[in-house]
């Protein structure tokens, strides 16, 4: 789970809220002929509890889209401790994993969907999701577009050891972790059919799988490792960058900051992802 709290519930006072947002929805349906204005919709979602589109979705406890609210009041806040947190020359990878995980800041790996064309109808976050019997990823982002749902596999690496070599190919950090995607793309390509039994673990029981879920379509995988900082990169770092490593997208803890500012700013003015 994501959340401190059980999505797959409704308190009592959710469920009281929601049924008096259904009926509202109900009866400015049959005033307006068995369709709604655009202010009568705006009202039903501010009728319904916020845990409800949780509730609702594929899988309640792994749900990030944030049109209807941000998580955190101080969110400002929590993101100068994270950017803090990357500056510190004794960080690694998974005092930033912890940091994510501690803070429910899911907000910063949401923000990546700004790389993508999807996720503006409907996203998702898995921690440590398992590839059985001997792989984790770090995070996996699904997100779905008006062509069905995506998939981005991403790994954690170090900000600070072994980023790069002195004339800009990458080091360690960054070859580990692609040789890390790999090896997850050799596990889906013999073993996608079987995910479904993964993600079974967080399906919401009122809800079907759809066929992206069981059916491997690798225009529909994506993979991305974060390591190392904007400092560590230069000319030819950035022309590998551009090109990708085999389907591998590489970017630095410089380009998550960018685009989590970018995204907490457009969602603080109510834009959405696309």
């Amino acid at each position: 789970m994501l959340y401190k709290r059980n999505y797959l519930e409704l308190n009592s006072i959710e469920k009281s809220e929601l049924e008096k947002a259904k009926k509202f929805y109900s009866k400015a349906k049959l005033r307006n002929n068995f369709g709604i204005s655009a202010d009568e919709l705006i009202k039903y979602h501010e009728l319904l509890p916020k845990a409800s589109y949780h509730y609702n979705s594929l899988f309640p406890n792994n749900y990030i889209l944030f049109n209807y609210e941000m998580h955190h009041e101080n969110i400002k806040e929590i993101f100068d401790d994270f950017k803090n947190l990357v500056k510190d020359i004794n960080s690694n990878e998974r005092s930033l994993l912890n940091f994510i995980k501690e803070n429910e800041s899911y907000f910063i790996l949401e923000s990546l969907f700004y790389s993508y064309d999807f996720g503006h109808h409907d996203a998702y976050l898995f921690r440590e999701f398992e590839l059985p019997p001997n792989y984790l990823v770090d995070f996996l982002l699904v997100g779905k577009s008006s062509g069905g749902f995506e998939f981005i596999f991403i790994e954690f690496e170090s900000p600070n050891k072994e980023i790069t070599l002195k004339d800009g190919s990458l080091g360690n950090g960054f070859r580990k972790g692609i040789k890390q995607i790999e090896d997850w793309d050799a596990w889906l390509d013999s073993n996608f059919s079987t995910l479904k039994n993964v993600f079974k673990k967080y399906q919401n029981p009122k809800r079907d799988l759809p066929s992206e879920f069981y059916e491997l379509d690798k225009t529909r995988i994506h993979y991305l490792v974060i390591a190392g900082k904007r400092e560590h990169f230069n000319g030819k770092t950035y022309k590998t960058k551009r090109k990708g490593i085999n389907n591998v997208r590489i970017k630095h803890y410089d380009n998550l900051i960018d685009k989590t500012e970018f995204y907490i700013e457009a969602k603080l003015k109510g834009k959405n992802l696309q």
